[in-house]
């Protein structure tokens, strides 16, 4: 069914979508961007409209937070440009289990999905005070009920056959102790405090050295302690003024250098920071950085504390590990097409 859409609490993506006839650029009618095919899986096509359904509430919240010209912030840009492949993706792979399901006959028996069914409308029923505000939820979210039925029909197989796709996945005792050995300093162990006083002299003395030549990017590998950063020189790539990814007093560093400019150590909650700018435009620069957060000694946490925890995060990455395989293996079956230029 066409019309069938996860309910997510999502955005509408306004696209502007182009076509060349000739020498000329015609804006494409509404309708025309809605039938854009985005995918393929065997016969049956994912259309743009398929998509814009599935994203429906996240642009009015992107809105709420950036604004009208939401689309010209950096940040959101990046997020949309991923949540559209992430969606086209997740409907792909639930057209493909859909399709294997039939196929392979895999399925809950007819009993066991109209339970499923009922439990989930019923679920939904209460959840509104009134057969009204019901009948409005599935209005908003542009089902009829019998599509919100066989909605809940398709997500009960699809559970059904990812439950077989990753019934043999295991996380052995062995599995965990590597896991807690390979990560103890970096997730198992509580970082001190940071002492202000003392970053702030070392900070000092990197920028004395910054000031009489050294270099900067090979203080960074040696200096700084943000581990993103260091062993490529601190460089954090380009950044635009208008993003909102980093703390204010660091956006406020950037923006009053000028090109090649080193700054004083500039503090913020994660310590200091020394920050160079080079390439630098109309909107944004090339930034490096070296951070100075000199912290006390750290706790480490015990094995026994965290097993359980470490036993559930292995077992949900075999089975996404699991699930990919197969399901890559499946769409070469099925052939299936991705349009990603589209997006």
């Amino acid at each position: 069914m066409n019309k069938i859409k996860k309910i997510v609490a999502s955005v509408v993506v306004a696209t502007l979508s182009f076509s060349i006839v000739g020498c000329k650029m015609i804006e494409k009618t509404p309708e025309a961007i809605k039938n854009t095919v985005l995918a393929t899986v065997g016969k049956e096509k994912i259309t743009q409209g398929d998509l814009d359904r599935d994203l429906k509430s996240i642009t009015e919240s992107l809105k709420q937070k950036y604004g009208e010209d939401y689309k010209e912030n950096a940040d959101v840009k990046d997020q949309l440009k991923q949540l559209k492949t992430q969606y086209l993706n997740a409907i792909v792979n639930e057209k493909v289990i859909l399709a294997k399901s039939s196929e392979l006959n895999l399925r809950p028996s007819d009993e066991e999905v109209n339970k499923e069914v009922d439990e989930t409308v019923n679920y939904y029923k209460n959840a509104y005070k009134t057969e009204e505000e019901y009948k409005a939820f599935l209005e908003q979210n542009e089902f009829t009920e019998d599509e919100f039925k066989e909605y809940q029909k398709n997500q009960a197989i699809v559970r059904y056959v990812y439950n077989d796709m990753v019934k043999d996945v295991e996380v052995t005792d062995d599995d965990i102790q590597k896991y807690y050995d390979g990560n103890k300093d970096t997730q198992f162990t509580t970082k001190g405090e940071i002492n202000f006083d003392k970053s702030l002299q070392d900070a000092k003395d990197i920028k004395s050295q910054l000031d009489g030549g050294a270099d900067f990017a090979q203080l960074a590998k040696e200096k700084s302690q943000d581990p993103g950063t260091k062993d490529n020189g601190g460089s954090l790539g380009f950044i635009e003024y208008s993003s909102t990814k980093y703390v204010k007093e660091f956006m406020d560093g950037v923006k009053s250098l000028k090109e090649g400019e080193i700054s004083e150590p500039i503090k913020s909650q994660f310590g200091y920071h020394i920050i160079k700018v080079t390439g630098v435009k109309d909107n944004g620069a090339e930034v490096s950085h070296i951070l100075i957060a000199d912290r006390g000694e750290g706790k480490v946490t015990p094995l026994e504390d965290v097993k359980e925890d470490i036993r559930g995060q292995l077992l949900q990455t075999k089975k996404s590990k699991a699930f990919n395989e197969k399901i890559e293996e499946w769409k070469k079956d099925i052939g299936v097409k991705i349009y990603d230029k589209k997006l």
